[in-house]
């Protein structure tokens, strides 16, 4: 198999120039920790192509000793990679914790951002990337890396930036392949903008690095106040919300003062989504969803959880956006064991082929 690679905002195979996109599912290692033949399987009935391995720091090393990397979790890796491979699915690694990093509003958990003045917990982060590259450099079942997890510093994007360029430089010493995926900012820490209520611009959110093989990285839970109502770890979210809601309307605002007012409808989703895109645009960068979803209170009391989803996969579909699905097996999002979303899911997927045939 080709190696993936861009081409101005497409994803490609090779140097065949078929262009890809990517659509798939995560998968953490507590929900999938030995690759099952029948979970691959249903991902290809689906008619979904990749899967997102969603990883620790601390699979890897404890904090302790954090040059012993642990050998389960390359096992691990392995297994799923070579069940990727039988199925035909591009497999992207994702760090989803990483040491020095908890920009997430959870209730009990402190913030905490030491990482973006920590010395040696930026070198432990870019030695795991190193390692990761070293080992995987020349296995093209693996679509890319995802350096960062929802990345929010502590003084603003330059931070961000030059500590996703030395990861970059540091992977492309030993790999000169792979994609690489670069998250967008979301504030900086204890102003992010689900505390706040300010979004940053486009332009103020994703980093612009050096590199021709970077896809631009955002995730897509809109509204949060309604995909993850009654979340147990958000005590700000503890109220019903109802898709769709003509009357609840959502005031939009960025730090430059750029502002628009519209319901929680699909012109809302609509709206959202086009405004990250056009980073991608202008800059000639393939974009992709790292997570979207919406929890099981979601299909709850008439909440409207299904046409948020026929809604957000036509959506999609009809941006050609690369995505990864949250939550697939876990019992809080709204997708295991709901034959309901698994059909829209089968649908939207049948469509894409549909048009990218015509």
């Amino acid at each position: 198999m080709a190696f993936l690679q861009t081409d101005g905002t497409r994803i490609v195979c090779g140097d065949s120039g078929e262009g890809v996109v990517l659509r798939g599912i995560a998968m953490e290692r507590f929900e999938f920790p030995v690759p099952d033949e029948t979970t691959y399987r249903r991902l290809t009935d689906l008619g979904l192509n990749s899967v997102r391995l969603v990883f620790s720091y601390r699979d890897f090393y404890d904090s302790s000793a954090p040059t012993t990397y642990k050998a389960e979790i390359w096992d691990w890796i392995d297994a799923h990679v070579e069940q990727a491979r039988r199925h035909g699915l591009w497999v992207i690694l994702h760090d989803l914790e990483v040491e020095g990093s908890q920009p997430v509003p959870i209730s009990g958990v402190p913030l905490d951002g030491s990482i973006w003045h920590d010395a040696e917990l930026q070198d432990r982060f870019l030695g795991l990337w190193r390692t990761i590259a070293e080992r995987y450099r020349n296995e093209s079942q693996i679509a890319g890396f995802s350096l960062f997890f929802e990345p929010v510093p502590s003084e603003g994007l330059e931070q961000w930036r030059s500590l996703a360029q030395r990861a970059i430089e540091t992977i492309r010493a030993l790999d000169p392949h792979h994609l690489i995926f670069v998250e967008r900012i979301y504030g900086e820490l204890g102003q992010r903008r689900e505390l706040t209520g300010l979004d940053f611009a486009p332009d103020k959110a994703f980093p612009l690095v050096d590199d021709p093989n970077v896809v631009a990285e955002f995730y897509y839970f809109e509204r949060d106040e309604y995909t993850h109502q009654f979340a147990p770890w958000r005590e700000d979210l503890q109220q019903e919300r109802f898709y769709p809601h003509d009357s609840w309307m959502i005031r939009y605002r960025e730090t430059t003062g750029f502002e628009r007012t519209l319901p929680f409808t699909r012109e809302y989703l609509e709206f959202y989504l086009d405004r990250q895109l056009e980073f991608g645009r202008d800059h000639g960068l393939p974009m992709s969803i790292w997570g979207f979803g919406a929890m099981a209170q979601c299909f709850e009391n008439n909440r409207g959880g299904l046409q948020w989803y026929r809604d957000v996969m036509d959506i999609l579909n009809d941006r050609k956006v690369n995505w990864t699905l949250w939550g697939f097996v876990d019992d809080q999002f709204g997708v295991a064991g709901n034959p309901e979303v698994e059909t829209v899911i089968s649908q939207a997927m049948a469509d894409a082929i549909s048009q990218q045939d015509s």
